[in-house]
């Protein structure tokens, strides 16, 4: 089962685990060109959203998913994890996980009940597709998942089917928010540091401080690197690497960064130096407390390193949006709604995560 995750922001170090939109989701609201929904008892309830029961087994639809894939990645342990959440705060990964279903399933009835606002539809295609899909998951189900959490086969093709629909309202609702990112602020710039360094390591680790003497020989050497370099003649002419191995510069590599990465790895000094060139270009020899440096600039805004961090910026740009207008389209399909009073635990309980 297809998932959407959302994103931690680059480089943060948060656990936590939610999804947006599952790629495959189901149907408490009518759905044109999708099976409606059991006339048989619906079993028991969850909880009800805009006057719409929500069983116990549409929400395992959700859960089993989940569980499946957390448990795959993090092992059967995970639910007894305590994880940070954005606002610094701790909590179990269950109780976490189990608030973050429900509020997917609260979000794609949300988008659903505004679909046709947005003149958004699934096509027959669509819907032919995502049936399949539902039929997939629903054969390899066991009689006891069936029986126990109440799962029809035409309720799970309406999982699928509404979660499709709440993934184009989505997208629709983005694109005409008209998100741009543009190159400046995703700017991904690469380039190599040759780096002569004024320490060293003995046989235990420790850092040591090299001389003057030393640091005027790795002076003579970077001078000489530089020449080598811009030579027109010499045969490792712009071979920065290769010119690094010969001088055995441990700690001297590309590197692919933001202007703001940049300037907290190398200082102000630095990061104006480094803009200061162009692609192609070397820089001349700059000393820091740590050695010396020759740079040189590969790409001032390396394409498909911007063109990635675009996309990215982009999608967090959009979920931004997207969660703050939420609210308010929630308001308008049911107000009364809250997770603490509106979900019946007791029954929530049902579906075991251990």
């Amino acid at each position: 089962m297809n998932k959407l995750v959302h994103r931690n922001n680059r480089g943060g170090k948060t656990a936590r685990i939610v999804f947006l939109i599952l790629s495959m989701v189901f149907a408490a609201l009518a759905l044109g060109g999708c099976s409606s929904k059991d006339s048989e008892d619906e079993g028991d309830i969850v909880f009800n959203f805009a006057k719409n029961p929500i069983t116990l087994g549409e929400v395992y639809v959700y859960a089993e998913t989940v569980i499946e894939d957390y448990e795959s990645t993090y092992g059967k342990d995970v639910w007894n994890m305590t994880i940070k959440l954005a606002d610094g705060t701790e909590e179990n990964m269950e109780v976490v996980t189990r608030k973050d279903i429900i509020d997917t399933i609260v979000r794609v009835k949300v988008l659903n009940a505004i679909s046709k606002n947005y003149g958004v539809e699934l096509t027959d295609a669509e819907i032919a597709a995502e049936k399949n899909r539902a039929d997939i998951f629903f054969n390899r189900l066991t009689d006891d998942q069936l029986e126990k959490m109440q799962i029809t086969e035409n309720l799970v093709e309406n999982v699928f089917c509404e979660n499709l629909l709440a993934q184009r309202v989505y997208e629709k609702l983005v694109e005409d928010a008209g998100i741009e990112i543009s190159d400046e602020e995703a700017r991904e710039t690469t380039f190599y540091d040759m780096f002569f360094a004024f320490y060293s390591e003995d046989e235990d680790k420790n850092i040591i401080e090299i001389t003057d003497i030393k640091k005027q020989e790795q002076y003579n050497k970077a001078l000489q690197a530089y020449k080598t370099l811009v030579s027109p003649v010499s045969e490792e002419s712009g071979n920065i690497e290769s010119l690094a191995a010969y001088y055995n510069l441990e700690f001297s590599q590309y590197y692919t960064m933001t202007p703001k990465e940049i300037k907290e790895q190398y200082g102000e000094d630095i990061y104006e130096d480094i803009y200061q060139l162009e692609d192609g270009s070397y820089s001349l020899i700059i000393e820091t407390e740590y050695g010396y440096h020759l740079f040189y600039m590969k790409y001032l805004t390396d394409p498909e390193a911007t063109a990635a961090r675009k996309k990215e910026l982009t999608i967090d740009a959009e979920d931004k949006y997207f969660a703050s207008k939420f609210p308010g389209w929630q308001r308008t399909v049911d107000a009364e709604y809250s997770y603490a009073k509106s979900v019946n635990m007791d029954v929530y309980n049902k579906i075991s995560f251990k």
